[in-house]
């Protein structure tokens, strides 16, 4: 990582009172970053949620965890590290002035993240912008013709929420062989990424839990490898199975990391962290989001289903044409999470109502579930659904486009606006 003087490391680990300010306009932008890496440690220690992900020093984690510095004290030095850095940004356009950007942002995120943690609960919108650089707007299909297609495609006595919960859980994963379609889902995305992107050697392992609000999450834990945990106390269908392994594995969070590794190794200290909070948080959710369809386009995909994990899940192939057009029509309704993500948030709907509406709208079965994850993260829920779609608009099928815009720390998403 390089060596760094003794008053900008103790800045960095949040120790010293005779260090208790900015780093000077001379300090290089490596030392910044390794004081940002340790603020975010220090709040990863004052809030569990805050961290996404860390594989760097075991000292430096180690040394937040013995300091256990205040949320205060935590908010004030990334202010003051933000407004160094903003002040002291180069006039030219070059590597180290997207450095410093990508830094004060991140660093603005972790600000904003700690006032949320202190009680402030600005409308969704704001906080979404706050903590993730997403600004509002945007286009969303016409739920009221995906619904309608779907009521003709699932014929039946009931309303259609229900209609669809009856025929999704044919299609549901028994436990005893959750495993092993994990595992072919996983090859297949893995083939049909390494066919479009290069990869070094790499390592993906699974662990099956039960006590994730997450139905799965993925840890970084550096040379290339990460440990995907999968939270086997939720149900899982077939469909659901494949979309998991593409967004945790190939080509999502997993590759997403492995290739910013491969590209910039220890030289970005600020990559050894990922703060949860954050618009590097928003561009990689949105990016492992956006992964199934990239890997397997919808004709493409009932083929794999049907041909690879049908058989394996012990289903009848002769289905899977229906199901993935059935699931396909589903997914198009996510937009309708966000809004009702908004509506949630900002009070305008209380649990048992936007329970009722999730489940009735956007055909969600586990619309308690999704609401107590958006009682503990809030607006985050934006970055699978209004994220998805801003990245989807900047690079569409292509997998280049993908590739540099996960590589690429300075990239953010342009908002949308109604009429583009």
């Amino acid at each position: 990582m390089g060596r760094t003087t003794a008053c900008a490391l103790a800045v960095a680990a949040v120790t010293g009172a005779a260090c208790r300010t900015a780093p000077a306009p001379r300090d290089s932008v490596d030392e910044a970053a390794r004081s940002y890496v340790r603020l975010v440690l220090a709040l990863g220690e004052r809030d569990a949620d805050s961290l996404d992900s860390y594989h760097g020093p075991a000292a430096w984690q180690a040394q937040a965890r013995a300091e256990h510095a205040t949320l205060a004290d935590i908010r004030a030095r990334a202010r003051a590290l933000a407004d160094s850095l903003v002040a002291h940004t180069p006039d030219r356009v070059d590597d180290e002035r997207e450095r410093r950007a990508f830094l004060v942002r991140q660093l603005r995120a972790v600000a904003s993240r700690i006032d949320v943690l202190q009680g402030a609960r600005p409308p969704f919108d704001e906080e979404a912008r706050l903590l993730f650089g997403l600004e509002p707007g945007g286009v969303a299909e016409d739920s009221d013709a995906i619904r309608a297609e779907l009521d003709r495609v699932l014929p039946g006595r009931g309303d259609l929420a229900s209609r669809y919960a009856a025929f999704d859980r044919q299609f549901l994963v028994q436990p005893d062989r959750l495993r092993a379609v994990l595992a072919r889902a996983i090859d297949g995305c893995r083939a049909a990424t390494r066919a479009h992107v290069p990869l070094p050697d790499d390592k993906v392992a699974v662990e099956l839990v039960g006590d994730l609000p997450w139905s799965a999450f993925t840890r970084y834990e550096g040379g290339f490898a990460s440990r995907v945990q999968v939270n086997a106390a939720l149900p899982l269908t077939v469909d659901r199975a494949l979309d998991l392994a593409c967004h945790e594995a190939y080509p999502g969070h997993h590759t997403i990391n492995v290739l910013l590794d491969a590209r910039f190794g220890g030289r970005r200290p600020e990559l050894l962290v990922q703060p949860l909070f954050s618009p590097q948080s928003l561009l990689h959710e949105a990016a492992a989001s956006l992964a199934p369809s990239l890997v397997f386009p919808d004709a493409d995909r009932a083929a794999f289903e049907r041909d690879a994990l049908f058989p394996i899940a012990r289903l009848d192939p002769s289905r899977a044409g229906r199901y993935v057009a059935v699931a396909r029509l589903v997914d198009r309704l996510h937009p309708v999470v966000g809004v009702l993500a908004r509506r949630y948030l900002d009070g305008a709907l209380d649990f048992p109502r936007a329970a009722a509406t999730l489940e009735r709208e956007a055909l969600m079965p586990s619309a308690d579930a999704a609401l107590k994850f958006m009682n503990q993260f809030r607006s985050y829920a934006a970055t699978y659904t209004i994220g998805r779609d801003r990245l989807a608009r900047l690079v569409g099928g292509d997998w280049a486009a993908y590739v540099r815009a996960v590589t690429d720390p300075a990239q953010t998403l342009p908002p949308l606006h109604a009429g583009k």
